[in-house]
């Protein structure tokens, strides 16, 4: 098995997190400042995967309070892993420190929502279940 050490981001991993989701969403859009803010946002968690010394895969959490379930949820916001590392536990070790990270903060649900099968495959092995339907109303064009 790969050793991927996985950390939480930083402000120098930006260029290599933001690297990754251009070749993800093919969008080379502004994100720095959004980077930076994230970062220092106690409601937001950036985990990475490193191999030697590579960042490779990335993963987003958003933490809200929830006046549904009286407490704290979380969402998956992104998880991408560079395609020649798929199929290596990377994507499960990201959200294993995830899942380790919100129990910490007493999470009561965790949330993700996609459009690509394979990562909704993906998450149904790990236990995630299907509840409902993701909408999406753009208000601001982000092409």
């Amino acid at each position: 098995m790969l050793e991927a050490k996985i950390r939480q981001a930083n402000e120098a991993d930006f260029k290599a997190i933001n690297d990754i989701i251009v070749e993800w969403l093919k969008w080379n859009i502004e994100r720095a400042k959004t980077f930076f803010d994230v970062l220092r946002d106690r409601d937001h968690l950036v985990l990475v995967a490193e191999v030697e010394g590579h960042i490779i895969g990335v993963l987003h959490l958003l933490f809200y309070r929830d006046i549904l379930h009286g407490g704290i949820n979380t969402h998956v916001l992104l998880l991408y892993v560079r395609e020649e590392y798929r199929g290596k536990q990377i994507g499960k070790k990201l959200l294993d420190e995830a899942i380790k990270q919100a129990a910490k903060r007493g999470v009561i649900e965790m949330h993700v929502d996609t459009n690509y099968e394979d990562a909704a495959k993906f998450y149904r092995k790990y236990g995630f279940k299907d509840n409902g339907i993701t909408l999406e109303l753009a208000l601001k064009n982000n092409e």
